[in-house]
């Protein structure tokens, strides 16, 4: 049977967004691999920093000495050829073989006009190269799927659809603690939104939001550069928004499960984890309808146009929504590593 390998490198960075992604897939595929058979590789770029794993037991780390350019290009495709591996890509990153699965998380650079010229031409660079070369593309919802498609011309049967989790957030104990630091955050009072600071996630709706209602209070994590809520003074000035930069996955769950909802503006998602996280400790979920998010979140929040700044947040939150217990069994993190060790029993054949 053929070597599996994972490309790792990403779980260098911060553990969020994509990160996760491979970090919860990797850590819940490896006790399934006990007695398969299979040789799974996590291959990363050793440059000094850590990986951000626990020990694995059926997993096997490899570190390659590479440039950081120098990885991709050569040093690991090298490594695939000499062991005669079929290569995963979690992360949406490619390599020069066909023998090949790639996630292929989301396309906003060919959708949205926000990145500069020269980024978006790399970025689509970098899709024809995903869609010459990968044996097999996946990606994180059908709207995404659909996008993909049309934009690059690849045939549907070409692109299946894999899906995020939420039960990294379930051991986590709440840290409770941030409600002395801030006193302003009033259990049950707040409004909250997490992420980071890209245009798309579209927070000008919460300060423009914000500023028409005046007698609430709303909370945003993952970020202070105020010239995501806009460019003029009156970014600063919004007096009842708190901006509380960092915090961290503890603090967060706290925070999620005292909001009196949970926000999510973005006008573009691949997935969108923070919603299916807030859904998971029982928090009310206000969506913006656009891009995957109703078709993932269903019945399970409320939804509001992302350009409407007249929106009536006490009518939104007062819209019945259904449980989330079956989204919650849906979207599983344990669901994601069956499926993956079902892909991998295949390809260590072929």
């Amino acid at each position: 049977m053929k070597p599996i390998v994972i490309n790792g490198t990403v779980l260098c960075d911060t553990i969020t967004g994509i990160p996760r992604y491979v970090y919860e897939v990797v850590t819940r595929l490896d006790p399934l691999l006990e007695g398969t058979g299979l040789d799974v590789r996590l291959c990363y770029r050793d440059d000094g920093r850590p990986l951000h794993l626990p020990a694995l037991k059926n997993i096997r780390l490899v570190p390659l000495h590479a440039v950081r350019y120098g990885y991709n290009m050569v040093v690991l495709p090298h490594y695939l050829r000499r062991n005669h591996a079929f290569y995963c890509g979690l992360a949406s990153d490619v390599i020069l073989t066909r023998h090949s699965a790639v996630v292929l998380h989301d396309i906003r650079p060919l959708v949205l006009e926000g990145d500069k010229a020269f980024f978006r031409f790399k970025f689509w660079v970098h899709c024809q190269t995903i869609k010459w070369f990968a044996g097999q593309i996946f990606t994180d919802s059908y709207n995404q799927k659909d996008l993909i498609c049309s934009k690059l011309h690849i045939a549907p049967d070409r692109v299946e659809v894999v899906w995020a989790g939420w039960e990294h957030i379930q051991p986590l104990v709440p840290d409770e603690t941030i409600f002395d630091r801030i006193p302003q955050l009033k259990r049950g009072e707040y409004f909250y939104a997490l992420g980071s600071l890209a245009a798309h996630k579209n927070y000008k709706w919460i300060r423009e939001v914000a500023r028409r209602n005046p007698d609430k209070t709303f909370a945003v994590a993952g970020g202070k550069d105020l010239r995501a809520f806009g460019e003029d003074k009156e970014a600063v000035d919004t007096h009842n928004i708190l901006y509380l930069g960092y915090v961290t996955d503890e603090e967060n769950k706290a925070l999620m499960q005292h909001c009196r909802a949970f926000l999510h503006p973005a006008v573009f998602e691949g997935f969108g984890i923070p919603p299916l996280e807030a859904l998971s400790v029982g928090a009310k979920v206000l969506l913006s309808k656009a891009s995957c998010l109703p078709e993932l979140y269903g019945d399970c929040a409320a939804y509001f146009d992302p350009n409407d700044y007249e929106v009536d947040l006490d009518a939104l939150l007062q819209t019945p929504v259904q449980s989330p217990e079956a989204l919650l069994k849906k979207f599983s993190w344990d669901r994601m590593a069956r499926y993956w060790l079902e892909q991998f029993r295949r390809y260590a054949a072929e």
